[in-house]
């Protein structure tokens, strides 16, 4: 059972583009953008920026340089008012953050139209009356709960 909810799981995350439980993840860039995207919304925090500086030595930047759009999905960190992107060391990779996305630490701040997908497909592999119904408009249904939390970017 549990690696079919976790099956289920990572499908019903890959198809919205968002995270369900919180979860660490790193977005590694060459250079600064105007705007550096965070995938997997909701955002719940960054844990830290770090960059290679023009001296060639891996630096963190301070959190008040910089802020975090959680508003928008997919998030995006920007340079604080004010403030511009340091210049970096010309290589690869050498921007990342690294931060934190997802509903909570536990399903209860999981909407309730993702939770319904994730029963009724955990249900569709255990009870074969369900199966034949997969192509019903039941089917189709349980299909499309998850269309309005899908993050278009």
């Amino acid at each position: 059972v549990a690696a079919w909810v976790a099956g289920i799981v990572a499908h019903a995350e890959h198809y919205t583009g968002r995270a369900f439980i919180n979860q660490a993840w790193r977005v590694t860039l060459d250079s600064f953008p105007d705007a550096i995207e965070l995938p997997h919304p909701p955002i719940a925090t960054v844990t830290q920026l770090r960059f290679m500086p023009t001296s060639g030595t891996m630096q963190t930047l301070d959190p008040a340089d910089y802020v975090l759009d959680a508003s928008s999905e997919p998030g995006y960190v920007v340079p604080a008012r004010g403030k511009a992107w340091p210049a970096t060391y010309a290589e690869i990779n050498t921007v990342s953050v690294d931060y934190t996305c997802g509903y909570g630490a536990d399903d209860t701040a999981v909407p309730a139209g993702i939770k319904l997908y994730l029963i009724a497909k955990l249900r569709e592999q255990y009870d074969p009356a369900i199966r034949a119904e997969q192509v019903t408009i039941q089917g189709c249904y349980i299909d499309r709960l998850l269309d309005r939390y899908v993050v278009y970017a």
